[in-house]
């Protein structure tokens, strides 16, 4: 998928929030699906866009009603 600007990007997250912690913790809320999980990456998907997670020692800590809650050292995010 190409972007072309934060509008793009806007529309294609629609009712998608994210919310960053510092570098420890991230919750995504109206997660569709958790597309790949290990202790390094994370991939969720967010309907248009795919959010990967990089980090070290990742952990979903609880996945209900579309709400992602993860911990760990979080180095990048980053839409595919």
């Amino acid at each position: 998928m190409k972007l072309s600007g934060i509008k793009n990007l806007k529309e294609d997250l629609n009712n998608c929030a994210i919310e960053l912690y510092s570098n420890k913790r991230i919750i995504v809320l109206d997660c569709k699906c958790v597309v790949d999980y290990s202790k390094d990456c994370i991939v969720l998907d967010l309907g248009e866009l795919n959010l990967r997670i990089k980090g070290e020692n990742l952990v979903a800590d609880s996945f209900v009603f579309g709400q992602t809650d993860i911990s760990g050292q979080i180095i990048s995010l980053e839409f595919i």
